[in-house]
């Protein structure tokens, strides 16, 4: 039959949804789209594979029409007098169109980015044969005013082409970092987006209209001028997470709902350990509440239903609630957030092989161009530590104050009696019992505590017998500390640098792959 898309149809098979500004994504086995079934499964598949083609420049008309599906089909006898109204029932039943749009605007930061926030779709209905179908089921995606070409569902080509410039810079990004541990390539992320943006306050106070500047696309082009809102910096942070490959398992997901009274777009990284953290990249920014990682990786106390979170950190309390419609998103109900902070390093499973660095050649996990790669063969060479396993060196792997000790102890030549040990198993008895003739260590000393990064610079200060230095001038190492001219002394010698301008983090635990580098920095 004819399809037709008149007024008498309208009531059932015209549906004009205005949606708020969110999107969000997820990678592979993560996507909300995988949680569809049926009708609406093949909706977003179909859809998705077109939108990758808008988004590329390939296609510029953004009216996608589904094949026609058998399932969207019932006996006129079912149906009763009114079929028109019965099918539309039967159609709202199996297909929410708005949830299929939210699916895809969230699992592709990158590819809607020339979309608007509004939609449209119908279907027309075909009787024959004693049956109703639906025929011809069409959307109809808005393109913003930044990409919109000959009328409001054509792209210009040209313009998306100038967009697609942007994907080098984040491709960069990602390559930059790549041999960085979970962690720490996570954190570098955070710091290019807040080091390549700015917030856009006029255009949250609703004074333009809804496009780039809620897009990843001016995060990565190049400009200082054109700066973006929250969503903007969460979809910059996810679409990096996606181009990345982690040691662990690691998924990123953008949410949307309200921080405090307003409303907010946010990540939460599920990490190898199987937690969810949040990553508020918005208010890590310069000048913001959670500066510069106070909402970075961070857990929080969940409301009963755990549709609201509260973060609570020093002076800083800050409430995050999800809009109604990210139940079911990802996982039944909300993403639930871990009640501690993210701790690196002690989720990290057997890491797959990749290829060896050059001049290593015996570990699989040490890869060329990682940051550690030549304090490693230093380090094995001068006989300080080993790997875990033969072909093996977990740089990702926490450190412990036996262990750090022990490679301290090792690079000055094993002073004292090796033999001594504290009992039966222990390998770090003689580093240890070197340490305390040093006075290195404090009376809550636990070597088989993760060592912080106060401490693994204080230790090695002190095995350089505490050369004099001028505190450091770091917000978080207060100037009495008792590591505070070995941090002043660690800068002063390019041993490390602060986590940023201000801060050091004196007390985030370091793995292998930081501890090495330490050392090889300190020796050379």
């Amino acid at each position: 039959m004819k399809k037709r898309w008149t007024a008498a149809l309208l009531a059932f098979a015209l549906a004009v949804c205005l949606l708020p500004a969110p999107a969000q994504a997820a990678d592979v086995k993560d996507t909300a789209g995988s949680r569809l079934t049926g009708v609406e499964r093949v909706a977003y598949d179909y859809m998705k594979a077109e939108i990758v083609k808008i988004a590329q420049g390939s296609r510029t008309s953004t009216e996608i029409r589904i094949p026609d599906q058998s399932s969207l089909s019932w006996p006129l006898s079912e149906l009763g007098s009114n079929a028109g109204s019965a099918v539309e029932e039967k159609v709202n039943e199996v297909l929410d169109i708005k949830r299929v749009f939210k699916c895809l605007s969230v699992d592709c930061p990158y590819e809607m980015f020339w979309r608007s926030d509004r939609f449209t779709w119908g279907y027309s209905l075909s009787r024959g044969g004693g049956r109703a179908t639906v025929r011809d089921l069409t959307v109809r995606l808005e393109v913003a005013q930044d990409y919109r070409g000959a009328g409001s569902t054509r792209t210009s080509q040209a313009k998306i082409i100038e967009a697609n410039k942007v994907l080098e810079t984040a491709q960069a990004i990602v390559t930059q970092y790549q041999g960085l541990p979970d962690m720490d390539k996570l954190a570098a992320y955070r710091k290019e987006i807040c080091r390549l943006t700015n917030y856009n306050t006029n255009a949250a106070k609703g004074n333009m209209p809804y496009g780039d500047l809620w897009q990843m696309i001016y995060v990565f082009d190049g400009d200082p001028e054109t700066n973006v809102v929250c969503e903007g910096y969460a979809k910059a942070f996810k679409y990096l997470c996606d181009l990345s490959d982690f040691q662990g398992n690691v998924a990123c997901y953008l949410v949307s709902g309200t921080m405090g009274s307003g409303g907010h777009m946010w990540n939460v990284v599920r990490m190898g350990d199987g937690k969810n953290y949040l990553v508020d990249v918005t208010n890590c920014d310069t000048g913001t509440v959670g500066a510069e990682d106070k909402l970075f990786l961070t857990g929080g106390t969940s409301s009963a239903d755990g549709r609201t979170y509260t973060v609570s950190k020093d002076r800083l309390r800050s409430v995050y609630t999800y809009d109604e419609d990210q139940a079911g998103l990802y996982v039944d109900g909300y993403l639930a957030l871990n009640s501690t902070d993210y701790v690196p390093g002690f989720d990290l499973p057997p890491e797959p092989p990749v290829t060896p660095a050059a001049g290593n050649g015996v570990f699989t996990d040490v890869a060329d161009g990682a940051y550690y790669a030549a304090p490693v063969v230093w380090a094995v060479e001068e006989e300080i530590t080993n790997g875990t396993t033969e072909t093996t060196f977990s740089p990702g792997d926490p450190c412990t104050h036996g262990q750090i000790l022990t490679f301290l102890w090792r690079a000055a030549g094993e002073p004292g009696d090796p033999t001594l040990r504290l009992g039966d198993t222990e390998y770090y008895a003689g580093a240890v019992r070197w340490a305390s003739e040093l006075k290195m260590l404090r009376e809550e000393f636990d070597p088989e505590a993760g060592c912080s990064r106060a401490d693994a610079v204080r230790y090695i200060w002190l095995a350089f017998e505490g050369p004099a230095a001028q505190a450091a001038s770091f917000t978080d190492v207060p100037a009495d500390s008792p590591y505070a001219h070995a941090v002043g002394w660690a800068l002063l010698e390019g041993v490390t640098t602060g986590a940023s301008e201000t801060t050091f983090e004196p007390d985030t635990i370091c793995n292998r792959g930081q501890i090495v580098t330490f050392l090889y920095r300190a020796y050379h």
